[in-house]
């Protein structure tokens, strides 16, 4: 029996910055496996510029959610009675609703992609917001996770999250890695690091600690910077933060690095379109992760396939990402001070900085988009 999957993408455009910009690369390494794939895209600022042989692209034309949503639910509907029959939609509810309901009516299975701290931190709102995000978005994800035959997520820890605190069916749960192109994401040679460094204004005898982020409210970032940077451990070892990333919480943020003791050395540059992300952890010493709300962060996963030594809270399912030692520097998300602690003693231990460095660079392998895509045939087929 032909392998033959719909994947449901819910933006595409070339300057993404989020982590949308990787799906292709995985679904061509699934497509030369032998999948056959019907990527639909319901907003498409570009067209995916690619050809392949086993994959057939949909842009959705419809701008009006409700008449989008009519459209997915006719394209669904063409594409089971062409023997596809299972759908793979990534995070977005009312999509995966539609796809549900279209597999119900004319048989097919759906598998349902999220990974995520949040629900803890909706369901402990105030009465009133807590009573609008049930009636408004809670309400939505119980006809999900009821309904879908497999909610799918990962690292290992989030199965546990989405069994004993949200609640899924265990039978349902479905363990599947985001992936990393290795090839993409790789240790930059003496000279690109030279010249990463130099668009970006650094010297070799300033420390670049990189921080790639969106500034979402409930991971926090605010509670963790300027503060780690305040110090004057840091200020001897001449470091620099670099903070890419946008969202509701930068104002915050900007104006918190503005009253700081470290304003000159913290270094907001906004988002960055992923195609061009590879630039800016050419240029970093260490990488960092303070967030207070995760899932399965592929900034991480990132850095790691840069050689990036990292220092992260626990939040969702980072830990398991992580081999022995740098296990030893993810901080108890509540433990700010700690948090400080390590990012002063790790610049001042570079035979740490190099073991950390060729570890990482040895577990991301398992999420190389290559193993990760025969993870995913196996799992869903």
């Amino acid at each position: 029996m032909d392998k033959k999957l719909i994947y449901v993408l819910n933006h595409y455009s070339n300057k993404s910055v989020q982590h949308f910009y990787h799906i292709l690369n995985l679904l061509i390494a699934m497509a030369d496996k032998g999948v056959k794939i019907a990527l639909i895209v319901e907003k498409c600022d570009d067209v995916p510029a690619f050809k392949h042989k086993n994959i057939e692209v949909i842009c959705q034309t419809q701008k009006n959610n409700f008449k989008r949503g009519l459209e997915l639910f006719y394209t669904l509907k063409g594409l089971i009675r062409e023997g596809y029959s299972r759908i793979f939609v990534r995070i977005t509810i009312n999509s995966t609703i539609i796809a549900i309901i279209a597999a119900k009516l004319f048989g097919a299975q759906t598998f349902y992609w999220q990974s995520g701290t949040t629900f803890l931190v909706d369901s402990d709102k105030k009465i009133f917001n807590k009573l609008k995000w049930m009636l408004l978005s809670y309400s939505k994800f119980w006809f999900v996770k009821k309904f879908v035959n497999f909610f799918v997520t990962g690292p290992e820890s989030m199965i546990d999250y989405y069994t004993n605190i949200v609640k899924v069916n265990s039978e349902k749960m479905m363990l599947l890695y985001n992936d990393i192109d290795i090839s993409r994401f790789s240790v930059p040679s003496a000279k690109e690091k030279e010249n990463a460094r130099k668009v970006l204004g650094f010297s070799d005898s300033e420390k670049v600690i990189l921080m790639v982020h969106r500034l979402s409210p409930v991971r926090k970032s605010d509670k963790y910077v300027p503060y780690i940077f305040e110090t004057d451990r840091l200020k001897k070892h001449n470091a620099h933060l670099v903070i890419i990333g946008e969202g509701p919480e930068l104002p915050i943020l900007k104006r918190k690095i503005e009253d700081s003791s470290a304003r000159d050395r913290i270094h907001l540059l906004g988002s960055k379109p992923n195609s061009e992300i590879t630039n800016y952890y050419a240029a970093a010493d260490l990488f960092i992760n303070p967030s207070y709300t995760e899932g399965f962060p592929r900034v991480v996963i990132e850095a790691m396939a840069c050689g990036l030594p990292i220092i992260a809270t626990d939040a969702g399912g980072t830990i398991d990402l992580f081999g022995k030692l740098q296990k030893n520097y993810v901080v108890d998300k509540e433990n700010v001070e700690e948090f400080r602690e390590k990012l002063s003693n790790i610049l001042e231990d570079e035979n740490m900085l190099e073991k950390l460095s060729l570890e990482n660079l040895s577990v991301v392998k398992k999420y190389s988009t290559e193993s990760v895509s025969d993870m995913y045939i196996e799992r869903i087929f």
